[in-house]
């Protein structure tokens, strides 16, 4: 009985002792210990993810995670694009909570993509890794669904193809109520682009702004791409896209005043610099073609 006791006073001394040993959480981010952990070890952080499975990572023989004691989360860092495909790889799957630990049935309930903020130890590094151990968590409102990341990622595609409108037709399916502030701010900045590229000036500084009012981050591009919308819009233009392989509706809106390429009901034929027009019949029947 007294040896209980006494087991029982030395427990209770040492919870305060070692809530004071890593004193308060550390607010950071996920990206930030995976890129210098270190820095980290030893030190309670706290941080918001995204879920991605439950894993089955163990090292024993470094750590002290092994399979019977603790669960395996793999999950992205809150700031990470991962309609990006590099990005949707790069998972992170060395955080793990305890299997006696209080929330682990929510923990083996967790969906895709769900957000959550972190309390956790950086219990070891190894191999420039840091190995967490997830203290507690508690929920965060918002994800993204596959949806979104869908049209993120046609969206930028479309982009780097140039092709403006039909980028602006996805990204505009995107931003939802719903989505996390960072997919917010990662769409309306690349609405604000395509807008510029299309001489739509007035879209696009709306969306550059609020853009810019969803991230307090550095974002020295955003911020000269906001300044030419409102002076000097003109000089981001989309020059040299190759509009002979667009259709009418998707050439950017300068392209008919400045080349004078404006389509009209007539067939025009340039043969050795003279131009001869066909009239269409009005009364002839077209069959249209079949969409693609």
């Amino acid at each position: 009985m007294k040896k209980t006791l006494i087991a029982s006073f030395l427990l209770c001394a040492a919870l305060p002792a070692q809530e004071q040993e890593f004193g308060t959480s550390v607010s950071t981010t996920l990206t930030a210990v995976r890129s210098d952990p270190d820095a980290f070890r030893n030190v309670k952080v706290e941080f918001t993810v995204q879920f991605a499975a439950l894993g089955n990572l163990s090292n024993p023989f470094f750590t002290r995670f092994t399979p019977t004691e603790y669960t395996n989360l793999m999950v992205w860092a809150d700031e990470q694009p991962i309609w990006q495909k590099t990005e949707y790889d790069n998972v992170f799957g060395m955080l793990f909570y305890s299997k006696q630990g209080e929330k682990l049935s929510t923990v083996h309930g967790m969906k895709p993509y769900e957000r959550f903020k972190v309390q956790g130890i950086i219990r070891n590094t190894f191999q420039n890794t840091p190995w967490i151990e997830m203290i507690d968590f508690t929920p965060v409102t918002g994800a993204v669904d596959t949806a979104t990341l869908t049209h993120l990622y046609r969206g930028e595609k479309l982009m780097a193809e140039r092709q403006w409108q039909k980028a602006i037709a996805e990204l505009n399916l995107a931003h939802g109520g719903t989505a996390p502030t960072s997919v917010q701010y990662a769409t309306y900045r690349n609405l604000g682009i395509c807008h510029l590229r299309v001489g739509e000036s007035e879209q696009a500084t709306a969306c550059l702004r609020t853009a810019r009012s969803l991230s307090t981050a550095v974002d020295g591009e955003l911020d000269r791409m906001l300044a030419t919308a409102t002076t000097t819009p003109i000089a981001e233009l989309d020059r040299t896209v190759g509009a002979g392989s667009l259709k009418d509706y998707e050439k950017p809106m300068w392209d008919a005043f400045e080349t004078g390429n404006v389509t009209t009901g007539t067939n025009s034929k340039t043969q050795t610099g003279k131009t001869t027009t066909t009239t269409t019949p009005s009364n002839t029947t077209t069959t249209p073609s079949a969409p693609r």
